[in-house]
């Protein structure tokens, strides 16, 4: 049977990575022996040359696609549709799919590695990052704290330090297209599936080709409440015993005025006791609804049912 392999690139504003890459890439899948490969390029609505420079690519290389994003729908959304137009373009042939951002922080070297250990029989390659020359020691307090918050709330836990950069071979390719979810995170959906028979492979990131990263602080906020929401009701169980224990100990407080205004004597205006606690559970009504609202708005998207992308596929027609 014929063997194939997709290699789905994301790229936002990487107008100065495009060529880089593209020539490392055809550098390292050059020195191996197999039958077919695609370069499937998504650009995920990009506002530099980024779609013009790929245009150009593929006019003397017709194993490129182009995805065109008609906007930037995120990272995740990107990849996607990459998993989407693989999926439902080849489903009779033996293939695999290998997700790699275009910043050059995944080398192409790695992915050349990852095709030879599935050429020998692989299912689910992992990559795991043990050093990233880009980030500083900001960048990973949040990535720690981001990643203890996720695994603390969320039901499937989600390996540190393992980016997207992985294979997947065909029968994950399908599982991961029977997820229909609109709020996606797939390292937290390819642990739903099952990391049991994953190989994984250690490198250490570069620092970027060219341009910044697109990640900031706000962007792992979100990332972190969509993630924990996503796989979990940890947050709704949480705001249920905390629903409790307030009940408790303000019986409790109930309980301790009594005895000191009637049994003690005691005269006792409690105005800033009354305050604080009052502020303190109509704080906690707030969070618990807001935590609510999360979930209701999610299903508010999830029940509209609308598409999670548009996008163009482009070809060499040549």
């Amino acid at each position: 049977m014929m063997k194939k392999v997709y290699i789905i690139i994301s790229a936002y504003n990487e107008e100065e990575n495009i060529h880089v890459l593209y020539s490392s890439l055809q550098n390292e899948l050059s020195a191996i022996k197999f039958t077919d490969y695609e370069l499937v390029f998504v650009n995920d609505g990009s506002k530099d040359k980024t779609l013009d420079f790929l245009l150009e690519l593929q006019k003397t290389d017709d194993k490129i696609t182009i995805i065109n994003q008609s906007k930037n729908f995120g990272h995740e959304l990107a990849m996607t549709a990459g998993l989407n137009y693989v999926g439902n373009t080849n489903t009779m042939s033996d293939f695999s799919i290998i997700f790699m951002d275009a910043d050059m922080q995944h080398p192409p070297k790695l992915a050349a590695e990852m095709i030879t250990q599935w050429l020998n029989g692989k299912k689910l390659i992992l990559t795991k990052r043990i050093e990233n020359q880009d980030t500083g020691m900001k960048y990973r307090l949040m990535g720690n704290f981001y990643y203890w918050i996720l695994n603390v709330l969320s039901d499937v836990r989600i390996p540190r330090n393992m980016p997207d950069f992985r294979l997947l071979d065909k029968k994950y390719v399908l599982w991961m297209n029977g997820l229909n979810e609109t709020d996606r995170m797939f390292r937290g959906m390819l642990s739903l599936i099952g990391l049991r028979d994953a190989y994984i492979l250690e490198f250490e990131a570069p620092k970027r080709n060219a341009g910044r990263s697109k990640y900031n602080f706000l962007n792992l906020y979100k990332l972190a409440i969509d993630s924990v929401i996503q796989f979990s009701i940890k947050p709704l169980r949480i705001a249920t015993f905390m629903g409790f224990l307030g009940c408790f100990l303000s019986f409790l407080f109930l309980c301790t005025s009594i005895y000191i205004s009637h049994i003690r004597h005691e005269p006792k205006t409690g105005f800033l006791t009354l305050l604080s606690v009052s502020t303190f559970f109509s704080s906690l009504t707030i969070l618990f609804l807001g935590i609510i609202g999360e979930y209701i708005g999610r299903i508010h998207i999830e029940v509209k049912n609308r598409p999670l992308y548009f996008n163009e596929i482009i070809k060499n027609e040549d």
